[in-house]
Order: structure tokens, then C-alpha cells, then sequence
């Protein structure tokens, strides 16, 4: 095949399962990237996804970042998802496995990940280790550990650093506070640069039942504080001490949180982020998209579609 493979041993990393990296030749050039970041919620609606990515306003993308991709899970359909959308919209992609299915035997071949899709090529693509929990649920069902991605292109013959990191939705804001941290040490300190991805900005600790009880209370007493949780979520100001600004890269106090149509919109959470360092963002292309085919279809993740378009 044309494309290029970068060997595990060619990144840097410190993970357990470096990333896959495929490269294909650059498919545009020009002033502006639609950047789009999305929880595929495991990627097993690929062509429900891949529907969308082709419709308006989330057609054409330039760079797409996916948080909780599968690679070759049962539930999935044993599918490598980010390989197979990268191939079908003819992108690059760099894929890491954060959590690995335990086998019979021998190492993982089942992962849930993050990737990055390019519409050119990557390269200096670098997985960065982040601190965890000890939630029982991934000490039950899961190996491995939390991990973020990051990768440059090159836009009009200059560097563009991209990153999609996962945070812990279980921890608490000091504790996010912490991951974020550690990602940026990882990520390219200086130049432009497009960070995205679930940053699971609750602005609550969920790690116990007694936790959900609290939620409950604050949807009721402060509901807007999910919707707008820069003052309750230290990440931001980390974000900001990086040189990252979210401002005009998200619509303002829009939810893309969806737990169950009977949530009613305004408790419902405000967790995707797209963040930008050295660019701006074209004014009002900010745009949340639902993760439905139609207004009365079924979702096919719990977590909307955020993008902007991006002056470069």
C-alpha cells in the first residue's frame, strides 16, 4: 500500500501500546481548517458518523479528533474504526490505545483509544501518559492507562501542533487539573497548535454514588455552572498558562452532553472543548452538532460534535 506506516518505535512514547500512524499524501491547502473534535462513544455507529462528517457544517474536515475509538472490540464489530473513517474521507490518522481488553493469553489486540485524523500528514506523533484512577470498573475490565495524543502537520509550510486528550470523568477537578497538566508538559511548548477533545469538565467529583446525589442538587441550585465550568474547572487556567484560548473556538453555555433525552438542555453538561494556541477562530463558525442522523433519530453517542473553523 501507498501509505506510509510509522513503526511504535519511531514515536515518542512511554505507553504500553505506542500509536499506529498511517500516512497519506496532503488533499488541501488554502486559509482556513474545519477542526472537529467528537466522543465516538466506542465508534461502533462508524457509518452513522461517516454520514454526518459528509453533510453541513461538519463536511470537508481538515483535522478530526476522536476520543473513545475502538480498535478491534467485540462491540464494535471487531472493526479498526479509526483506520477504516481515516481511509473512507482519504486522511491521515495516528491512533493510540489507551485501555487494552485482557486476553487468554499474550498481549492485548483489543483497545479503546483516541486518534487523529489529518487531511495531511503527521508526524513528530507523540503519546502522552496521564495520571489515573483507580475506578473498580477499569481495574475489572481494563489494562493499561489514561493517555493523550499529539502530532504536527504542516499548513502552508509552517508547523500546526495538534492534540486530543481524554480526561477522567470519575475524578475530580484537581484531579483533571492534574492530567491536563501533565499533557501539556508533553505537548509542543510554543507555535500554533489545535487541542480538543472530552475533558469531562463536570465540575464535580463522581467517584462515589453519594457523588450523583450532589449533581442532582447542583442541576437544581446552580444549573448553569455545567453549562459554563471554567470557574469550577482549574484545567482552564493550565489551558490559558499554556497559551491555549477556548474562547470563539465553542459556542458560548452550549451543552454537548447528552445522558438521555429526559435531561432536560439546560442541566445538561458542557464537556467538549476545542482550544487554540497562536490562531483565531472565523467568528460564529463555532458550531455543536447532536450525534443524530435526523431530529427524531436515536443518538448514536452520548456526546455531541463540536467544531470551528480556523484562520491559518
Amino acid at each position: 500500500m501507498k501509505e506510509s506506516v510509522a513503526a511504535v518505535s519511531t514515536a515518542r512514547t512511554a505507553h504500553a501500546w505506542g500509536p499506529i500512524v498511517v500516512n497519506r499524501p496532503a488533499s488541501a491547502e488554502g486559509r482556513w481548517l474545519k477542526v472537529i473534535a467528537f466522543n465516538a462513544c466506542s465508534g461502533r455507529s462508524l457509518d452513522k458518523i461517516a454520514t454526518l462528517l459528509r453533510r453541513p457544517p461538519l463536511n470537508s474536515p481538515d483535522i478530526i479528533l476522536l476520543s473513545e475509538m475502538d480498535w478491534c472490540m467485540a462491540r464494535s464489530g471487531r472493526r479498526e474504526t479509526a483506520a477504516e473513517l481515516a481511509a473512507e474521507f482519504r486522511m491521515s490518522f495516528a491512533y493510540v490505545g489507551e485501555f487494552g481488553l485482557p486476553p487468554r493469553e499474550g498481549e492485548p489486540g483489543s483497545f479503546v483509544g483516541n486518534a487523529i485524523l489529518s487531511n495531511r500528514p503527521l508526524v513528530d506523533v507523540r503519546v502522552l501518559p496521564l495520571a489515573k484512577t483507580l475506578t473498580r470498573r477499569r481495574i475489572r475490565r481494563l489494562l493499561g492507562a489514561p493517555a493523550g495524543l499529539a502530532a504536527k502537520v504542516l499548513v502552508n509550510r509552517r508547523p500546526l501542533a495538534l492534540g486530543i486528550a481524554h480526561l477522567d470523568s470519575r475524578w475530580n477537578p484537581s484531579g483533571r487539573e492534574v492530567q491536563i497538566r501533565q499533557y501539556l508538559d508533553g505537548f509542543p511548548a510554543d507555535g500554533a497548535a489545535i487541542l480538543g477533545g472530552d475533558l469531562n469538565t463536570t465540575t464535580v467529583d463522581l467517584s462515589s454514588p453519594a457523588s450523583f446525589i450532589k449533581v442532582m442538587a447542583l442541576s437544581l441550585l446552580q444549573a448553569r455552572r455545567f453549562r459554563t465550568p471554567q470557574r469550577w474547572e482549574p484545567l482552564f487556567e493550565r489551558l490559558r498558562d499554556a497559551g491555549f484560548d477556548t474562547t470563539g473556538a465553542n459556542v458560548c453555555g452550549a451543552s454537548t452532553f447528552t445522558p438521555s433525552r429526559l435531561v432536560p438542555p439546560m442541566v445538561r453538561p458542557k464537556l467538549d472543548w476545542l482550544a487554540l494556541r497562536g490562531l483565531k477562530p472565523v467568528a460564529g463558525s463555532a458550531a455543536v452538532v447532536p450525534a443524530r442522523r435526523f431530529w427524531f433519530s436515536p443518538r448514536f453517542s452520548d456526546h455531541d460534535f463540536v467544531m470551528c473553523i480556523v484562520q491559518v
